[in-house]
């Protein structure tokens, strides 16, 4: 069995892995063996507690963490720190004997690493951070689909966008003369923003701060297809595979170069296209082979849970192939 309606709950899934739930606990709200969670949560680039390169062992380094949140480090600033999230941090606080409701308070809402991915993929397309005057940062996304922000809003944690969210705002296109409707959800300040905006922008003096992507950046399933949500792009062809691609032409070079070794790293192959006219950026966008564009749908197919962005998903017809 394939168990391909999991891939409709693969979000619960990784909300309940980071919150601290074994793979048997989850397999037994599902009724499935732990096989088919553990894919899942591999094919999403999720870090495993059992193991790896980069895992830390917190149950040995409770002592540190007490010190470091005495110390007014935050539960997020610890999840970032260690590679975790929100609530392990808690977790290990709490068996350490301190009391996280009595340790200083932050404005910070606790976002586990698969929420931070979303934020992250969407800074990739069109999401931005905005820097405030005095030095918060918040999150915003204008987009035409107004899906897109409602599973925003669900996707990240309560309190971080207001409840009055998304806002819709209608315009004249144009280039059309038609009316069209842009839907805005912005979040409140947080100290994790702020960070991020340190590394996702580059200040400049004469033109406005630019989006960069950190050299460091390692792009996971998830932030893959937020991205592709925004700024990805799908043709179809008379013949041969649907083309797609994805517009990078606003980042600098050598973010663009970078992102291209992450698609390649995900089992992308791909190539760089360059758009004239371009003057604030590379103008280069990233397009996927043609022999990888089909496999590219099908594994984020199972993933995609809008149907308004369907259309970026198409199926193959019989004789296409």
């Amino acid at each position: 069995m394939r168990y391909e309606w999991l891939d409709e709950r693969v979000d619960e899934i990784i909300e309940r892995y980071e919150s601290g739930q074994s793979l048997r606990e989850i397999a037994e709200v599902f009724d499935v063996s732990t096989r088919p969670i553990q894919s899942r949560l591999h094919d999403h680039d999720v870090a495993m507690r059992n193991g790896g390169p980069a895992y830390t062992q917190l149950a040995n380094r409770r002592d540190e963490l007490v010190k470091a949140y005495e110390r007014r480090c935050s539960l997020q600033t610890l999840a970032d720190r260690y590679d975790t999230s929100p609530v392990a941090i808690r977790f290990h606080l709490e068996k350490s004997g301190a009391d996280p409701i009595s340790l200083p308070k932050t404005t910070d809402l606790g976002l586990s690493p698969s929420q931070v991915s979303v934020i992250q993929g969407e800074l990739l397309g069109d999401g931005c951070l905005h820097s405030r005057y005095d030095g918060s940062c918040f999150f915003q996304l204008s987009t035409t689909t107004e899906e897109h922000a409602r599973r925003l809003i669900a996707k990240l944690p309560d309190g971080f966008f207001p409840e009055s969210q998304p806002n819709s705002i209608t315009r004249l296109n144009q280039f059309t003369d038609e009316d069209y409707t842009s839907w805005v959800v912005s979040s409140r300040p947080q100290p994790l923003l702020q960070r991020m905006y340190e590394e996702w922008y580059e200040v400049r003096d004469e033109k406005n701060n630019r989006k960069i992507v950190p050299k460091d950046y390692h792009l996971d399933k998830t932030a893959l297809l937020h991205w592709y949500w925004g700024d990805g792009n799908c043709s179809i062809r008379d013949s041969g595979a649907p083309r797609v691609s994805f517009a990078t032409h606003g980042f600098p070079e050598s973010c663009v170069e970078h992102l291209q070794s992450e698609v390649d790293r995900l089992g992308y192959d791909n190539y760089a296209v360059r758009q004239k006219g371009i003057e604030d950026g590379s103008g280069l966008y990233i397009r996927l082979r043609d022999y990888d564009a089909r496999t590219f749908l099908d594994d984020l197919r199972r993933s995609n849970t809008l149907m308004a962005y369907d259309y970026k998903f198409p199926v193959p017809v019989k004789g296409d192939e």
